[in-house]
């Protein structure tokens, strides 16, 4: 069992860092979005402002692009999110409890909100997704108007994974009832808070 939990770990981490390197694309187009704003400013007349709205390819559609890589990248990482135990919850109370009483939490929000969600999220967002790729929606917030039926595609993708990664979640659970201790997990990185909550343990 716990070579298939860290397969789907495995696979949560693949998508989560594929989808990471739009970090990268997103830090350069933006920059460049900025600084064709600050050189159009002086040089808006004669043929420096012209030559600079020649290469300023991002100049219809900067806003779009922005929301579009970022929701992209929040939506579709939440699954290497959550193979991580990096969701937001209430440490406060959840790190004092026993591992068998956080795993009855987690397993009851699991079965009873996270997976109803999930579900609605994976059959309503394919719907929504199908009708934007059948009227071809485009976004009205610009004169560019780019397509949004490719940001429609990823809600479904996004909830399927979080929902594979959910079940690994779940079986998780169901061990740490049976035994008390949290069994292991693939593990890249850590947050902050959570070193110096460990540390003030010891």
């Amino acid at each position: 069992m716990q070579t298939w939990l860290f397969r789907i770990d495995r696979f949560s981490s693949w998508s989560g860092k594929a989808i990471s390197w739009l970090v990268l694309l997103s830090t350069v187009l933006i920059s460049y979005d900025v600084l064709m704003r600050y050189l159009s400013k002086p040089l808006a007349t004669g043929p420096f402002g012209e030559f600079i709205r020649s290469i300023w390819f991002t100049y219809n559609f900067s806003y779009e692009m922005s929301y579009y890589l970022y929701a992209s990248l929040f939506m579709i990482g939440g699954a290497y999110a959550l193979s991580r135990a990096q969701h937001v919850r209430g440490d406060i109370f959840y790190r004092k409890w026993s591992v068998k009483t956080q795993a009855k939490v987690d397993l009851f929000l699991y079965i009873f909100a996270f997976f109803p969600g999930i579900l609605a999220m994976v059959s309503i967002g394919a719907q929504w997704a199908a009708l934007s790729w059948a009227i071809n929606e485009h976004a009205p917030t610009s004169a560019a108007a780019p397509p949004l039926y490719p940001l429609k595609t990823v809600i479904p993708i996004a909830a399927l994974l979080l929902a594979i990664q959910g079940v690994a979640e779940t079986i998780r659970c169901v061990q740490a009832l049976r035994t008390g201790v949290w069994p292991p997990r693939l593990s890249d990185v850590e947050e902050t808070e959570t070193i110096l909550a460990k540390q003030s343990e010891v």
